[in-house]
């Protein structure tokens, strides 16, 4: 007897603890006049087995959000207070509100604090006229406080462009190598300009910045520095194909590398470039992928014969998941024989090994060959295994 009260007792606290409310938002006819009152509807449902208890103030909160703009509105429930939803049923409140002046597009209508959907809502100009007056009433005052529209900040147009890492490594002396790489697009993709010309938000500007470190001197002097800004047009998703797991796209642009020193230690070219990119795979998850950067070479007078080195083509392969282990590598190949370089690149995230602690990827590089900085770009140095943090992939 005393087992079966244990399960008894055992089942109904598991299933009181099933109990959750899940909410659902809705604006009926999905659209709201500005400068007047809006209602919308909270269905809170019990899919559980067991009695749901919830308690409703008497003044939610919700956030009305344009593409410019954003406003803070007060919503009044028709009823607060402690409320009871049955096993398998569900509870609609009315909610009350109004809608800020100058709004005049379509919006998103979501709850603070309550986890519910996003709503759309196409917001209407109030017409002004006699004829109108009765249809588009104007919310009482008072019933504005907190529905000012703001000017949203605009929205962070920069983003990671090559993996950001700091690796360090012991072969030929200790030394690290880190990388830093950040691109910016150049027009917003909401403006009136991309609505005209929509591949105009696909322009970019970058800027990479890969160093070499001397830990073992005593001055600890940086053997050398690349500096890699570039203008370019990139859409790594321009058809699929097989059902979508198949991605194909393009980056091309103008490219300048060069390693900001004079006289003869001064390295520097520029060049035209095309990457295609092809994606098998989901490609925040398990993927596949393929960019061989092509490129020529202009205004190479500091080093004419980097082509012998590098080659026209930085064959970049990799597969793996950014939410796992992930493998790739850059392949080049120079135009005279046995010149060329080949980078082994491995991460994992830290995440994993840390039990969520910890950010970012722990990451490991393989170097051998010619020309790992842009000043020994025609000299083979020991070949290098370094082991780091990446903060971005």
């Amino acid at each position: 007897m005393t087992i079966i009260r244990l399960l008894a007792a055992a089942t109904l606290l598991a299933a009181v603890h099933a109990a959750h409310a899940e909410y659902i938002l809705s604006v009926p006819d999905g659209a709201a006049v500005a400068g007047a009152p809006l209602r919308a509807d909270l269905a809170i449902l019990n899919e559980s087995d067991a009695p749901l208890h919830i308690e409703l103030p008497a003044s939610l909160h919700a956030r009305l959000e344009t593409v410019s703009a954003v406003a803070t509105l007060d919503l009044k429930p028709d009823r607060s207070g402690e409320f009871e939803v049955p096993p398998r049923q569900f509870l609609k409140v009315s909610l009350r509100g109004s809608v800020p002046e100058g709004v005049t597009e379509t919006a998103t209508l979501t709850l603070t604090g309550l986890s519910t959907n996003r709503v759309a809502v196409q917001v209407t100009p109030r017409d002004t006229s006699s004829s109108a007056t009765w249809n588009a009433p104007v919310a009482p005052p008072g019933d504005s406080n907190g529905t000012a529209l703001i000017d949203k900040p605009p929205p962070l147009a920069v983003s990671v462009y090559e993996p950001v890492y700091f690796i360090v490594g012991g072969d030929g002396g200790l030394n690290a190598k880190f990388q830093i790489s950040l691109r910016f697009r150049l027009f917003d993709n909401y403006g009136r300009l991309a609505r005209r010309l929509p591949w105009i938000d696909d322009l970019y500007l970058s800027f990479s910045q890969t160093s070499l470190w001397d830990l073992g001197d005593l001055s600890k002097p940086f053997t050398d520095s690349s500096y890699r800004p570039r203008l370019f047009y990139a859409n790594y998703d321009l058809a699929r194909f097989l059902d979508g797991n198949l991605r194909v796209g393009v980056e091309s642009g103008f490219g300048h590398e060069s390693n900001g020193k004079d006289g003869d230690a001064s390295r520097s070219y520029n060049m035209l470039y095309a990457r295609p990119t092809l994606t098998f795979g989901d490609p925040d998850g398990l993927r596949a992928y393929f960019a061989p950067l092509i490129h020529n070479y202009i205004a190479d007078s500091d080093n004419p014969d980097i082509d012998d080195y590098r080659g026209y083509v930085d064959w970049l392969a990799g597969i793996g998941s950014k939410g796992g282990l992930d493998f790739w590598g850059v392949l080049r190949k120079g135009t005279r024989s046995n010149f060329g370089s080949i980078e082994l690149n491995a991460s994992y995230p830290l995440s994993k090994l840390s039990g969520g602690d910890l950010t970012g990827w722990l990451m490991l590089q393989y170097f051998n060959g010619y020309g790992e900085s842009l000043l020994d770009y025609n000299r083979k140095l020991d070949s290098q295994l370094r082991l780091g943090i990446s903060i971005a992939l």
